[in-house]
C-alpha cells in the first residue's frame, strides 16, 4: 500500500514486536523502541516517514475509497455543558499532519502532531503488535 522498503519493514517489525529485538538489553524484551535503533536505522525510518508523510497522514485521518472522510466532528462532554466542532478534513490533515518527523524521548515517533506507537495492551494477543496512530482531537477547539 505505501510501497515500504524491506529495511523499513524490518525496523517497523522490531518496533512493534513482530520480530525480536536485535540489541543487547533492550528496554522491553518483546520489542525495540525507536531510540534503540542504530543511527543509520533511525535516519532511514525518519527519512522514509518524511518522504511519505502526506500519504500516511491522509490514510490515517481521511482514508481511501468511496467512504473517504471529508469532515471531522469532535464532541466533548463536560460536567455541565457539551461542545462540538466540525472542521473540513483537509484542515485537520494540515493541522495534525504538518510538522517535524521525530523520535520522542519515550522512543516513539511523531509525525507532526500525530504519535505513532506500538498498540500494546491486548493481554499478550498478536493485535498488540500493530501500529497505533494517536491524535488529541480536542486541540481543534483551541485553534
Amino acid at each position: 500500500m505505501w510501497d515500504i522498503p524491506k529495511n523499513i519493514i524490518s525496523i517497523l517489525k522490531r518496533y512493534t514486536g513482530e520480530e525480536k529485538p536485535t540489541v543487547k538489553s533492550p528496554k522491553d524484551v518483546r520489542r525495540m523502541f525507536a531510540n534503540e535503533f542504530t543511527e543509520d536505522e533511525q535516519t532511514s525510518i525518519l527519512k522514509w516517514l518524511k518522504k511519505n508523510q502526506s500519504l500516511i497522514v491522509s490514510d490515517i485521518l481521511k482514508g481511501r475509497g468511496k467512504f473517504v472522510a471529508e469532515w471531522m466532528l469532535v464532541a466533548q462532554k463536560e460536567i455541565k455543558n457539551a461542545r462540538w466542532i466540525l472542521k473540513p478534513m483537509n484542515f485537520c490533515m494540515n493541522y495534525f499532519g504538518n510538522g517535524e518527523i521525530e523520535i520522542t524521548t519515550r522512543g516513539n515517533f511523531k509525525i507532526g502532531r500525530i504519535t505513532m506507537q506500538r498498540k500494546g495492551g491486548d493481554g499478550g494477543r498478536d493485535t498488540a503488535k500493530m501500529l497505533q496512530f494517536k491524535i488529541n482531537p480536542a486541540e481543534l477547539f483551541d485553534i
